[in-house]
């Protein structure tokens, strides 16, 4: 029940961990975090514990700690699944898809073009199918877009790691293809269940988005791809054309409201709720395939060999893989494969 035939705990017990751990220590924060709020402010006599009355001073320190919570709650994220990973599987970063950024530092950037190139595709097309109109063309520049780019940043990093990190580098020992990359993808929509507006399209989108993260990932070799998309998709969204981002409103540099068929645009979940995203998100997968065609067999010989492998840097700054064990005559071909590029 707990253990696969070879002897490994199954995949399955230790993404419940993985996730039981990250929404314990969430929950515990967020009950210490309010409790010491409120016994702070009832012993300074800016809340009255029997009618609940509050005074401006609370209220601003309250706002303040619910605008902390989503940097807290990424950096939960980010810290649960490497401290797992490192230390009771006992497996390298590397290995998890974070290997040196500094020579790395390509493959990020590509995905950062690649996740703003599709967001702003997606304005273009919502704007030509009149379903969204900007107000004005005037940029409004704020402090907070720094916050909001920083806050993207940590959520970029947080969910691959997470998601693309530590559940399909452990699902990799069910030498199952499908489920290396679908397991993944149904998770992260899920994660988003709590999402004001969250309902079918939007579920299908979030998980057609995971789909391309893990693909690209596999095809990479690391995360950074796939953070880059990520921190960039949800900037250009929110903070730049101003649309909300999988339910939470922004205020961005342009004004944009969306009109029409909410089946397109998404309505109040944005685009992320309409069928333009399902088109442009599909157009990257085909994309993807075309590009990566020709490799994928040696890929998915890889996958089914069971192939656990960690990235080794070189001096280059190009990576290989190294296998954690001897693999099986057979498949000593597919694991010395080229390596796939995104």
């Amino acid at each position: 029940m707990f253990r696969n035939k070879n002897g490994e705990i199954r995949s399955g017990w230790k993404i419940a961990e993985m996730l039981g751990i990250v929404f314990g220590v969430l929950f515990l924060l967020i009950f210490v975090i309010q409790f010491g709020f409120a016994s702070v402010m009832i012993a300074t006599g800016n809340l009255d514990q029997a009618t609940g009355m509050s005074t401006p001073f609370a209220y601003q320190i309250a706002a303040l700690l619910n605008g902390s919570m989503m940097f807290i709650q990424s950096g939960v994220m980010i810290a649960v699944p490497i401290l797992l990973w490192t230390r009771r599987l006992k497996r390298e970063k590397s290995a998890l898809g974070l290997p040196s950024l500094s020579k790395h530092g390509r493959a990020m950037i590509l995905g950062l073009a690649i996740g703003a190139g599709s967001m702003t595709l997606t304005f273009l097309l919502l704007l030509v199918t009149d379903s969204a109109q900007v107000l004005t063309w005037v940029p409004q520049l704020s402090p907070s877009l720094l916050v909001m780019l920083i806050l993207y940043i940590l959520v970029g990093y947080s969910e691959e790691i997470i998601c693309r990190g530590y559940i399909q580098g452990v699902m990799r020992q069910t030498r199952n293809p499908w489920l290396i990359i679908l397991v993944p993808s149904l998770i992260f929509s899920l994660l988003h269940s709590a999402n004001q507006g969250i309902g079918l399209i939007p579920y299908l989108n979030i998980f057609l988005i995971g789909l391309f993260l893990s693909l690209i990932t596999l095809t990479s070799g690391n995360l950074y791809p796939a953070i880059g998309f990520h921190i960039f998709w949800n900037f250009f969204q929110g903070p730049i054309y101003g649309f909300s981002v999988s339910g939470g409103q922004e205020n961005g540099l342009l004004t944009t409201y969306m009109k029409g068929n909410s089946l397109l645009n998404g309505g109040a979940f944005g685009p992320e709720g309409g069928l333009i995203v399902t088109a442009v998100i599909l157009l990257m997968i085909g994309v993807w395939y075309w590009r990566t065609r020709e490799q994928l067999p040696g890929l998915i010989a890889q996958l089914k060999a069971g192939d656990q492998s960690v990235v080794k840097e070189e001096a280059t700054g190009d990576f290989q893989r190294e296998t954690d064990q001897e693999l099986p005559a057979e498949s000593k071909a597919a694991s010395q494969a080229e390596k796939i590029e995104l």
